[in-house]
């Protein structure tokens, strides 16, 4: 299991730049390319980034916040039914006091970091919510060091050779390294996927584990 250390390692090995160390003049730079390289990939839903949760809903209350841990929602069920995802400027009917339409929510729209529905609750109702993990940058290890070590290693040194190494070849090694990890990663996402979430959803499904899938 490949740890944060590690991955910096491996960047200060590949680059062949000692200033990179601990104590070194661009440690920094090292740091900061890691933290942007996983924020780069940190919205795409690989196999080992999705998660669930439950959020439940206030009677008379048109919005709710995205379940903790979760950085953004793609799918919301209800008993094994999908709601329809709607842009967020069509739910703005919600909000209109003399326009109110109560009931078990169908559509759904997000908003930063808040879940909006039509219609407007009645009742408390407990929807599944599935989506993309805020995983962040570890404090030793996480799936963007495991699973994803290949792509965040060369996006990181495509970042640090566009930028602090001002290094052209090395950009252009990093740029091919990192789109082979991606389509990889791409490619055991869909063959973990199966049939889309959207045509058989659980109704109580298990936690998704990050690392087992």
């Amino acid at each position: 299991m490949a740890t944060l250390t590690q991955l910096y390692a491996r960047i200060i090995l590949d680059t062949n730049r000692d200033d990179l160390n601990a104590g070194g003049e661009l440690e920094q730079a090292k740091i900061d390319a890691v933290a942007d390289a996983i924020e780069t990939w940190a919205d795409e839903l690989f196999w080992f980034n999705r998660t669930t949760g439950v959020v439940t809903t206030v009677p008379n209350i048109a919005t709710a916040a995205i379940p903790a841990g979760m950085r953004s929602a793609t799918i919301i069920s209800y008993h094994a039914a999908a709601l329809r995802k709607v842009p967020v400027e069509n739910l703005e009917r919600s909000f209109d006091p003399a326009n109110i339409v109560k009931g078990q929510p169908t559509e759904w729209a997000a908003y930063l970091d808040e879940l909006s529905f039509y219609p407007t609750p009645d009742a408390a109702y407990a929807l599944v919510v599935y989506g993309t993990a805020d995983l962040g940058v570890p404090a030793t290890s996480n799936a963007w060091t495991v699973e994803g070590y290949r792509l965040i290693l060369a996006t990181a040194k495509k970042i640090l050779c566009r930028g602090s190494l001002r290094d052209p070849d090395g950009l252009a090694l990093a740029r091919d390294e990192e789109q082979e990890a991606l389509d990889k990663l791409r490619r055991e996402t869909r063959r973990r996927a199966g049939a889309p979430r959207s045509i058989e959803l659980p109704v109580n499904p298990p936690a998704f584990n990050i690392v087992t899938g």
